[in-house]
């Protein structure tokens, strides 16, 4: 993948989708959850052109129904174009270089190379791990916790014609951090038609369909305000906050109606 320096795309969202040549529909609702104040992020690098990536994803949507994690899950572009021998290759919908550019940043933050791999997990922008990999993403939440040496509370709310509103308070950082808004289709399921996963229906999470930054913030309580789309049933969002020279996510909060 090539390097570069990840952008958040301010208009980004993808068309809607239904069960048909393969494309997602959706299903019920994970991101209902209430969750707690200092809960821990939890980003899933995947794809539906991934064999080893469905444990991973049914793994994410076990840790959506957790108070303490948002879970959110981002699909990368490079595997649209892989060839699995006689099953061909398979565009997952979902799909997109922004996501493929955050998880490189990612990696070039944590480990230092900026190689890339799915399933990948990222906790709160500092930890990285195999996304099947239960016991030890378990663990690393954990430590995630014991890294959050203060707390922020991000409080957004979105009303029915698509008004957020999100307010962050906390003690003063030493530089802002961004306030990153991010769209989510809470569930859906796909036909997969080709690809290493030919004939088998892919459960998405809380799948990223847009980030927007709508501020940034350097302590005290401060309040902003966006436009979005009006959200469906099967809709939802979140928002970090989040270290722009790190990628460390200080805190995070899910929307409410």
């Amino acid at each position: 993948m090539k390097n570069g320096i990840y952008m958040l795309v301010l208009a980004l969202l993808l068309p809607a989708v239904a069960l048909a040549s393969g494309k997602p529909s959706s299903v019920t609702a994970t991101l209902s959850v209430a969750k707690d104040r200092d809960a821990v992020v939890a980003e899933l690098f995947t794809s539906q052109s991934c064999a080893t990536c469905p444990a991973a994803q049914s793994f994410l949507g076990d840790l959506a129904k957790r108070t303490d994690v948002i879970a959110l899950e981002m699909h990368v572009d490079y595997w649209d174009a892989h060839q699995a021998l006689s099953k061909g290759s398979w565009k997952d919908p979902f799909s997109s270089p922004v996501w493929t550019q955050r998880q490189s940043d990612y990696d070039k933050l944590i480990m230092g190379n900026g190689d890339i791999y799915t399933p990948q997990i990222i906790i709160d922008g500092r930890m990285q791990e195999a996304g099947g990999r239960r016991a030890s993403i378990n663990i690393m939440i954990e430590q995630a916790k014991t890294l959050r040496r203060t707390h922020y509370t991000v409080s957004p709310q979105v009303s029915e014609d698509g008004a957020a509103a999100v307010t962050v308070d906390g003690p003063g950082i030493p530089k802002p951090a961004r306030v990153v808004l991010a769209l989510l289709q809470k569930d859906a399921e796909t036909n997969v038609t080709s690809g290493e996963n030919k004939g088998n229906k892919m459960v998405d999470h809380n799948v990223v369909k847009e980030m927007i930054v709508i501020g940034t913030w350097d302590g005290g309580k401060q309040s902003y305000k966006v436009t979005v789309p009006p959200l469906s049933a099967n809709e939802s969002c979140a928002v970090l906050l989040q270290d722009p020279e790190t990628l460390h996510i200080l805190s995070g909060g899910v929307c409410g109606l």
